[in-house]
């Protein structure tokens, strides 16, 4: 027995390892924007395929693949913001996208909610990649208020279905760029703000199940939290020092991404950590995040070590099961501070 122990090579596992094959689809004009920044990351063992009805604003958009939706039915030339318009573009393409979606264990959908589109498209597409048992998971933006009440309610009627959709949906909403600096922010700044969060978030959960960490978390765990359903978010902080007042700041601060939480049910936490980076500091941060959660949380949480970050921590956590009465209340309250005291400041 020893002998076999002692004669077992690290390759021979290889033959058990199959990464997760992850796709983010961009649909619409806002999601393939968005798509452009996250094809420009190059992520490792993700695909992206661009989506949209516009066939002149497809071909300014970077992508591993990139197809027209329904250009039998509107020769390319968009869906007019109309959604039931976009829907019927799907389905007119129903082979394309089934065929988008086959032979993927995760599904990321980016989509702006209020158009024609992405609000028309998208909960057919999610639709079509739950059918291969894959990880569906929503990403919606949401439009200003100042658009008009028509498109806005136009929006919350598309995230509605893409939430029915899909095992769970990430909500932004534009209105909040208005935060950053009061709304005295050079608009396509803002724009480009935003787009980088959400390329941000989605490669650092892609990246939380295709990059070994010390603590690892795997696929199954990743499925495990979406599956929980429900109401979710992804919050996500970049700091420069490893004190845990910093990671906190970083974590909670975003405008963009609201911190509110509280008896959320399902959480992935994942740290991704410099040398400087204790053992207290850590736990730190974790008791504190855990703070508004449920007793009884289903809690996943993992630690990856890289020398090359010196001092920087970098913490992913999505939260799902999120009661629908904690959410209404991030959109009527001010901020709080973070759990360590520490005034938190807007994004720069």
């Amino acid at each position: 027995m020893m002998d076999k122990l002692e004669s077992f090579d690290s390759s021979d596992l290889m033959e058990f390892i199959t990464p997760p094959k992850i796709k983010v689809l961009g649909v619409g004009g806002a999601g393939c924007n968005i798509l452009k920044r996250l094809y420009n990351r190059r992520i490792t063992g993700v695909e992206t395929i661009a989506l949209n009805t516009d066939a002149l604003h497809l071909n300014n958009c970077q992508a591993h693949t990139r197809k027209v939706l329904g250009a039998a039915v509107n020769q390319g030339r968009g869906a007019g913001g109309d959604p039931h318009l976009g829907k019927r573009c799907a389905e007119e393409d129903e082979a394309i996208l089934r065929d988008s979606v086959s032979d993927t264990d995760m599904v990321f959908i980016i989509a702006g909610m209020g158009g024609g589109t992405g609000t028309g498209c998208s909960p057919v597409i999610a639709n079509y990649a739950r059918e291969t048992d894959a990880l569906v998971v929503g990403v919606a933006v949401l439009p200003f208020k100042e658009e008009g009440s028509r498109r806005r309610n136009t929006a919350v009627e598309g995230l509605k279905e893409l939430k029915d959709s899909c095992h769970c949906v990430i909500e932004l909403d534009n209105e909040k760029i208005n935060e950053i600096k009061n709304g005295d922010y050079p608009m396509k700044k803002a724009f480009g703000v935003m787009s980088d969060l959400v390329a941000e978030t989605v490669q650092s959960l892609a990246e939380v199940v295709t990059e070994p960490s010390t603590i690892n978390v795997d696929f199954a765990d990743l499925r495990k939290i979406i599956e929980a359903g429900g109401n979710a978010k992804v919050l996500y902080g970049d700091s420069e020092g490893s004190d845990p007042g910093s990671v906190l700041d970083s974590v909670l601060n975003n405008p963009l991404l609201g911190s509110h939480y509280k008896g959320a049910e399902a959480v992935l936490l994942h740290v991704a950590a410099g040398s400087e980076f204790s053992l207290n500091n850590c736990h730190e941060v974790l008791s504190a995040l855990k703070y508004d959660l449920s007793e009884d949380v289903n809690l996943i949480w993992g630690l990856r070590t890289d020398d090359s970050m010196g001092a920087s921590v970098k913490v992913v956590m999505l939260v799902s099961a999120i009661p629908q009465d904690e959410l209404n209340i991030e959109n009527l309250t001010e901020k709080p501070s973070s759990p360590l005291g520490k005034s938190i400041q807007m994004i720069n």
